[in-house]
C-alpha cells in the first residue's frame, strides 16, 4: 500500500516535470518527404545493390580515418608497460 502510494506520487512527480516541457510539434506533413526518399533508395536498390554501398562506404570511412585510428592503437600499445 506504502509501496503504490510512493509509486504514485513519483509518477505524478514526473509527469508534472515532463508537461513543463513544450510540445514538439506534428511532424506527419514530413511523411511524403521521407516517402519519396526511401522510393528513392528502393529504386537505386534495382541497379545498386545496398549492402555493397554500405560496404563500400564504410570501407571509405575507415580509409579516411586509418591515421586516427593508427594512433590511438599506438596510445593503448605505449600504455602496456614494458612495451616500447
Amino acid at each position: 500500500m506504502v509501496v503504490k502510494l510512493l509509486m504514485d506520487l513519483l509518477k505524478a512527480l514526473i509527469l508534472l516535470v515532463l508537461s513543463l516541457f513544450p510540445r514538439l510539434p506534428d511532424f506527419s506533413f514530413m511523411w511524403d518527404y521521407v516517402q519519396s526518399f526511401v522510393d528513392l533508395i528502393h529504386a537505386a536498390n534495382l541497379a545498386i545493390s545496398i549492402p555493397v554501398v554500405g560496404t563500400c562506404l564504410l570501407l571509405i570511412i575507415i580509409c579516411y580515418n586509418l591515421r586516427a585510428i593508427w594512433s590511438v592503437i599506438m596510445w593503448v600499445v605505449r600504455k602496456i608497460p614494458g612495451v616500447s
